[in-house]
């Protein structure tokens, strides 16, 4: 083993975290393929199935078109994580590339709002669960399968990365034959029996209301694609960071877009008439399971069912261990209680307080919350990281001149982009974070009251935590 360390760290692969200031105390277990899985299981094969009725309240019409700009926006992002991972293979991910690409203060609250993602989806896919499980088990109490989805799954991460890299691929392949499945079923009932549009071509599944509306239902389709910002808090935990995690990134957004698409497509053609459902609150937050029963019966809604409440299961899982390194990576640079959240079990080597914290949190979360709020606010995080990140690539060449080169020039430190390489290096991120911009400012109203809220509680806390912004750990003053 160590002769293959030293053989990937000869080419550029991987990296020695002592430079940064850091001890490497979790295991480097993960490939491509596991990053790719765990992703996928982030974003959830059939992720549609949580947000599809919102998504189609939002938009007034369309389910697969928010999809698709979402997608094309979340590839233009992507590309500046596959620049910054390379840069700074850490445990972290915005946290990280901000603070060290661009500023210290504002890398901390970049990763201070993308918390609320990594607390909030598992919260609405743990409330999901529950309101698709009570379908059949209606005498359940809610919060009984709420806590079932939250806290039953998400402590299954105190026993280490290495268990969710081991069941990923074969989850992964288990919520996608899920999926395809229902994708079959569906158009089969429109072609064969008549259900719904009656035609398997139609343009009524990429109607919608307005261009604000359009762009509204986008900055909510975001929520879908965050599983590749969780691929890069594996850093730490991958052989090959370096080159893997840009890979996986990629495949995520491929699979990821193509999947959700075709989901929102075929799906749209058997409601054609979603308005006259839109205001029952119980059909838009289970719409797919309506449509899998209209189109395969009784039966098929149970499959289908079986295999979404399986999905969130493994999604809860990866989202848990995700966040917990996200507060790993703050709490080890003290910006939040080192005691707590920069423990590491001796056993497992698992940051278990943080992982104990966030299962916490999402219980009550999903007990005093509902689903759309949740929803909208989940994506004013992610917003606001990727943007900071797309300007921070650009800082980091143009400004710091500090950035490296691309693996095929031999990474080399303090790189200036050169002729074509200014279209990969600024041209592409400026692109991603005017995309961002526009999507933002379509957000629900109140998701950007209260999200601005938790920017303000975050920048006050980062000032007394700082004393006036004037300090900083040693490892992160550079």
């Amino acid at each position: 083993m160590a002769t293959e360390e030293r053989e990937l760290a000869a080419a550029g692969l991987t990296t020695d975290i002592s430079k940064y200031g850091y001890k490497q105390e979790l295991d480097r277990t993960m490939n491509v393929w596991q990053l790719t899985a765990f992703g996928l299981n982030y974003m959830v094969p059939i992720a549609p199935a949580i947000i599809f009725g919102m998504l189609l309240q939002t938009s007034g019409g369309t389910v697969s078109l928010p999809y698709l700009l979402a997608g094309f926006a979340m590839l233009l992002t992507a590309f500046s994580y596959s620049v910054m991972v390379r840069n700074f293979p850490l445990a972290g991910s915005v946290y990280s590339y901000v603070g060290r690409g661009w500023n210290t203060h504002l890398g901390f609250i970049a990763g201070w709002v993308l918390t609320l993602d990594y607390i909030l989806i598992p919260t609405v896919t743990a409330s999901s669960s529950a309101y698709f499980a009570q379908q059949y088990f209606p005498d359940i109490p809610y919060w009984v399968l709420l806590a079932i989805f939250s806290v039953g799954t998400g402590l299954l991460n105190l026993f280490g990365v290495e268990l969710i890299s081991k069941m990923g691929l074969g989850l992964l392949i288990l919520g996608e034959f899920v999926v395809w499945v229902s994708i079959l079923v569906w158009a089969n009932a429109v072609h064969s029996d008549g259900v719904g549009t009656g035609t398997l071509l139609s343009t009524q599944p990429f109607e919608f209301a307005s261009i604000s509306s359009l762009a509204a239902a986008t900055s909510l389709a975001i929520f879908s694609f965050l599983g590749f910002d969780a691929i890069t808090t594996l850093a730490e935990e991958t052989k090959r960071p370096k080159r893997d995690i840009p890979r996986a990134i990629y495949w995520c957004i491929g699979i990821g877009t193509i999947t959700m698409v075709a989901c929102g497509y075929f799906g749209m053609l058997v409601v054609p008439d979603w308005q006259s459902h839109i205001n029952d609150e119980t059909w838009v937050n289970t719409v797919l399971f309506q449509v899998s029963k209209m189109t395969g019966g009784e039966g098929f809604g149970i499959f289908f069912t079986a295999g979404y409440l399986t999905e969130l299961a493994v999604f809860n899982l990866v989202a848990t261990a995700a966040g917990a390194r996200l507060l790993y990576g703050m709490g080890r640079d003290t910006l939040l209680p080192k005691a707590i959240f920069a423990k590491v079990n001796k056993k497992w080597k698992t940051p278990h307080w943080s992982i104990l914290i966030i299962v916490s949190i999402e219980f009550i979360l999903g007990l005093s919350s509902n689903m759309t709020t949740l929803s909208n606010l989940v994506n004013y995080g992610a917003l606001f990281g990727f943007a900071t990140l797309n300007l921070a690539v650009i800082w980091l060449y143009y400004v710091k001149k500090k950035g490296e080169a691309p693996l095929s020039l031999g990474s080399t430190s303090n790189w200036k982009p050169t002729g074509l390489s200014h279209f990969r290096y600024f041209a592409l991120p400026l692109l991603a974070f005017a995309v961002i911009v526009y999507v933002a400012i379509n957000m629900d109203k109140l998701a950007l009251l209260i999200g601005s809220v938790w920017l303000g509680a975050g920048i006050v806390y980062l000032f007394v935590k700082t004393k006036g912004f004037r300090k900083l750990p040693p490892h992160l003053d550079v």
